[in-house]
């Protein structure tokens, strides 16, 4: 397996994407909208880090309405937040960031120099750094063999609750027994407005990757982010077989 020795800051995002504490997770997740990103910095009025909120928090304080599937709360940010924040240094390796998101079960790691916030790796930084590495390990080695599937036909209210309490973050919609999409979490916040029975064939993503069980990790993650999905679902002659997310990709490199 490839050596990832490689400075964590050669693949961080910066500036980091934040909110400030006092505001509220109405807005925060307007920016999960606005910039594409899963999870926010909170800081203090000096910019210092002290928390960090996810899709996933916001979530969990969902509140649950008859007329839509769900609303989010008007609650400052700091209520909910993750607190402390998940951090290495700006002189650490890669792959001891993929060990902290491991040991941490989070898709994410911030990074610090001298207690300043430098930037932030995901998991989908980590997925490019395998794709650089040309792993050829087959994906299906890494993959996960606990696919939790919805059918188009089954409501928003119920794919929200798997999503709770299956602690996946993304489910496979099928048709008959064919994948056609994802419902992930900002599919749910997206559809939170619509009405809990509305079909999850209308909230779903459509933009999918079913790949064979046989190809390399660094193949995969190279078509993966060429498309922009986070999970790839692993396919064989009996239909989908397992699935390949972030964190996968983070057990390669720690």
């Amino acid at each position: 397996m490839a050596n990832f020795e490689i400075p964590v800051t050669e693949y961080m995002t910066s500036p980091v994407e934040t909110i400030r504490i006092g505001e509220s997770l109405i807005a925060a997740n307007d920016s999960f909208l606005e910039h594409g990103i899963s999870a926010l910095g909170v800081v203090n009025d000096e910019g210092e880090l002290k928390g960090v909120v996810s899709r996933t928090d916001i979530l969990h304080a969902a509140v649950y309405t008859h007329r839509q599937t769900f609303r989010v709360p008007d609650r400052p940010v700091e209520e909910i937040m993750q607190s402390p924040v998940i951090q290495v240094s700006a002189e650490d390796p890669l792959g001891a960031a993929a060990k902290a998101m491991l040991r941490n079960r989070v898709h994410r790691v911030f990074i610090t120099r001298s207690g300043k916030l430098e930037g932030v790796v995901s998991t989908r930084d980590l997925m490019r750094a395998v794709r650089e590495k040309r792993i050829k390990t087959p994906i299906a080695k890494i993959a996960s063999g606990s696919v939790v599937k919805l059918k188009v036909e089954d409501p928003i209210a119920l794919a929200v609750d798997r999503l709770d309490v299956s602690n996946k973050h993304g489910l496979v919609v099928v048709e008959g027994d064919f994948p056609v999409g994802i419902f992930d979490q900002a599919c749910a916040l997206k559809s939170r407005r619509l009405p809990p029975q509305t079909a999850v064939e209308h909230a779903m993503n459509v933009r999918i990757l079913i790949l064979p069980a046989g190809i390399g990790m660094g193949r995969a993650a190279e078509q993966a982010l060429e498309m922009n999905v986070r999970r790839i679902l692993i396919e064989n002659d009996r239909g989908v077989m397992g699935i390949v997310g972030g964190l996968d990709f983070a057990r390669v490199m720690a």
